[in-house]
């Protein structure tokens, strides 16, 4: 009988010589390096060319020494057959993203025809975005953050982190007094007033939730403006517990004070969040909330769906559900598809599961269907969920497309097509269903027929949908583009409106002067945060942070994290409502959301967790170095 190696020894290598590297011969070393510097080259060129920016020594050098390092690393990294696939697949989807986006131009409201230059500017993007992606996913192997539990206490780190954070943003509230103030806010005040009847367009429960607010400053004696500052006051106290819960989950997880920090100063020192948190926009609860969902997905993924079997945090759940739903109208969208594909992984537990996701699924629809009619609320106009249609018909009227004559006639009821050919712009349906001759009624009594027509239409128009589509989505997949960000207080033009309606505002502490110059300057910083520097402006480009969370999905699968794609699934679900029915090309407070989570979506595919200990002494010391290393 053979004996048995000792616990640790090497197995014993086969006799004979051990094998010989082959060596590369100096002229096929030199054929690899010359053709990587051209390639670099190539790709460094194509950029200067794509960009249309000047090709100077000083400039080109850097940029090729930078795709040289992306290259060197790709090509050193481990090779995997599957995060190769991945990265072919996001890098070409990037690259036609890019060079489709550049063929759309904004200011002249046109599309720029395709040439076959285009075809190489693809090939060169999908190439640099390849080696890109090889990079970062070598990257993500090497660093892993392994989650143990926190020894902070949790409410003592959540309360710091959200008090710091209500403390950064409430100068904005002061500075723009009573808040930032839209024609949408001034809408939703008005309803929770009473002054006019509830209308589900804008979401009840966030009208709802104004009106004590609103109350508390007419039995006080003060002014509709003191009530929806105050409101203002609560929604950024809201917002900073619910992104404040974000660095104290972090900790709780065991994450070093080197990862919360950066998480900290992110939330406080990008001006979206100062200003979006004293702005009256049910986006911006909405977002908070859906930062929260997405951390709950986590622990329940990484529990293995144990955590669902627990009634407190299944009840906390499925109040997150619910609040998704009531806060934006294709919130319940997100919710459907989540809960039936969590419903799908977790099987097992389908007992609890399947009730409790079965009474959100049915009870959302027949309390904003049946009991809001009972209760006098006016459903949301069909117009809004119908305005990538709406654009698509306007662009085949506008530019002459097929049309029958039954066709024609039902479009001129909805609206003469004369007036549809002139209202029609490229980038918003609002121009076609605000316009004063749109018959709205004759739409909500024909929806079928309408939709009916729209895709009667599709086969013999397939080009002008198509071209119509990415001309109304074009800012929420191209990192190219750019729209407003931030709303500064009420602007001059609607204050006329706002001041009929009780809303004034007024100068607090500063005096007009210095009010004016610190309301100047901040605009003037951020006008040039979102124009002149790169890096910063990503931040607050919604093309941008879309595929930042496509790549962190990627990243997971290419990880064999896959159940944790769950965690970022309703982000993608959530644009992916907007790619069906946004009624505008670039609006950065729909993907709101996509910011607040950020920080989460960037750390996600770094964590994993922390391999089991072994008991002993032995165990406490090889813990105690892996957490020196971390």
């Amino acid at each position: 009988m053979a004996k048995n190696n000792p616990a640790g020894a090497a197995k014993k290598r086969p006799a004979g010589p051990p094998p010989v590297p082959q060596k590369r011969t100096p002229a096929r070393a030199f054929l690899s390096v010359a053709a990587a510097a051209a390639l670099d080259y190539a790709l460094s060129w194509m950029l200067f060319r794509y960009f249309h920016a000047p090709a100077k020594f000083f400039l080109i050098v850097p940029v090729m020494l930078g795709v040289g390092y992306l290259m060197k690393r790709a090509a050193a990294g481990r090779r995997e057959r599957q995060a190769a696939a991945w990265c072919v697949v996001f890098a070409c989807l990037l690259a036609l993203a890019l060079v489709l986006g550049g063929k759309i131009d904004t200011a002249h409201r046109a599309f720029k025809p395709l040439f076959r230059s285009d075809l190489g500017y693809f090939a060169g993007f999908a190439v640099l975005f390849f080696f890109a992606g090889l990079w970062a996913a070598d990257v993500v192997r090497k660093h892993p953050m392994a989650l143990r539990a926190g020894k902070r206490r949790f409410g003592a780190v959540w309360a710091v982190c959200s008090g710091i954070l209500f403390l950064c943003w409430i100068p904005c509230l002061l500075l723009y007094y009573p808040g930032n103030i839209s024609p949408d806010s001034v809408a939703c005040l008005i309803r929770a007033a009473g002054e006019a009847p509830l209308f589900n367009q804008q979401p009840v429960l966030y009208i709802l939730s104004m009106r004590p607010f609103l109350l508390l400053a007419g039995a006080a004696g003060k002014s509709r403006s003191f009530g929806a500052a105050l409101f203002l006051l609560f929604q950024a106290a809201a917002m900073a517990a619910m992104l404040g819960y974000l660095p104290a989950w972090l900790m709780r997880k065991g994450c070093r004070k080197w990862v919360v920090l950066p998480v900290m100063a992110y939330f406080i020192l990008n001006p979206v969040f100062p200003m979006y948190s004293v702005t009256m926009w049910k986006d911006v609860p909405f977002a908070g909330v859906m930062l929260l969902y997405l951390l709950q997905l986590f622990d329940i993924v990484e529990s293995g769906g144990q955590k669902l079997r627990s009634p407190r945090a299944l009840a906390r759940f499925l109040a997150l559900n619910v609040l998704l739903c009531f806060l934006r109208n294709n919130g319940y969208y997100v919710v459907l598809v989540t809960l039936a594909v969590l419903a799908v992984v977790y099987r097992k537990f389908w007992k609890r599961l399947v009730p409790a996701f079965l009474a959100v699924a049915v009870a959302v629809p027949v309390v904003q269907g049946p009991v809001y009619r009972l209760c006098g609320v006016r459903p949301s106009p069909f117009a809004e969920s119908v305005g990538i249609p709406l654009q698509q018909i306007g662009y085949t009227v506008a530019h002459g497309g097929a049309l029958t004559a039954a066709q024609a006639a039902f479009l001129n009821r909805l609206l003469p097509l004369d007036e549809m050919k002139r209202a029609y712009n490229p980038f918003t349906s609002n121009d076609i269903k605000f316009h004063k001759d749109f018959d709205g009624r004759f739409l909500e009594e024909h929806k079928s027929e309408f939709l009916k027509v729209w895709a009667e239409m599709l086969p013999a128009n397939f080009k002008g949908y198509a071209k119509a589509h990415m001309m109304e989505t074009v800012g929420f997949w191209n990192t190219e583009t750019f729209n407003w960000v931030l709303y500064y207080g009420t602007p001059e033009s609607f204050l006329p409106y706002a001041r009929s309606k009780g809303i004034v505002p007024a100068d607090l502490f500063f005096g007009k002067t210095k009010l004016q110059s610190l309301r100047g300057a901040l605009e003037r910083n951020f006008t040039l945060l979102q124009n002149q520097i790169p890096l910063l402006a990503a931040l607050v480009n919604i093309g941008t942070l879309f595929w930042a969370t496509a790549f962190a999905a990627v990243l997971l699968f290419i990880r064999r994290k896959g159940r944790y794609f769950l965690v970022l699934m309703p982000l993608l679900l959530l644009w992916g409502t907007l790619m069906l029915a946004t009624p505008t090309f670039c609006e950065f407070r729909y993907m709101f959301s996509f910011a607040a989570a950020l920080p989460l979506t960037v750390l996600l595919p770094f964590l994993q967790k922390a391999p089991a200990q072994p008991r002993g002494a032995e165990g406490k010391k090889r813990a105690a170095g892996e957490n020196k290393n971390q």
